[in-house]
């Protein structure tokens, strides 16, 4: 599987993860700095499909487990929104087309 590189800055941290599951709303991610739920973070996730960084202006930070984390994505521009759409049917095309 792809494995996508996250970073995500709070109040006064950067952290750096790896993202474990992404879909439109929300990612699971293994991160290098613990949060606590409810936190808000800044997002710049690395897509395999280009250079630039998909940006999550605003996500939530649902559930904790040690430095792993869930957050539901709330604010990221059309573009990006479209460009991670795209990666994930993109994704899924891929992996329903395997035997």
């Amino acid at each position: 599987p792809v494995r996508c590189l996250l970073y995500y800055m709070g109040g006064e941290f950067l952290g750096k993860g790896t993202v474990m599951n992404l879909s439109r709303n929300g990612f699971r991610v293994l991160g290098d700095h613990p949060v606590v739920p409810g936190v808000e973070l800044a997002v710049r996730l690395s897509l395999p499909d280009k250079d630039e960084p998909v940006e999550i202006q605003r996500a939530v930070v649902r559930w904790v487990r040690g430095l792993l984390f869930g957050a539901k994505v709330i604010m990221v521009k059309p573009d990006d929104q479209d460009r991670m759409g795209t990666f994930l049917s993109a994704r899924l095309r891929a992996y329903c087309a395997l035997p």
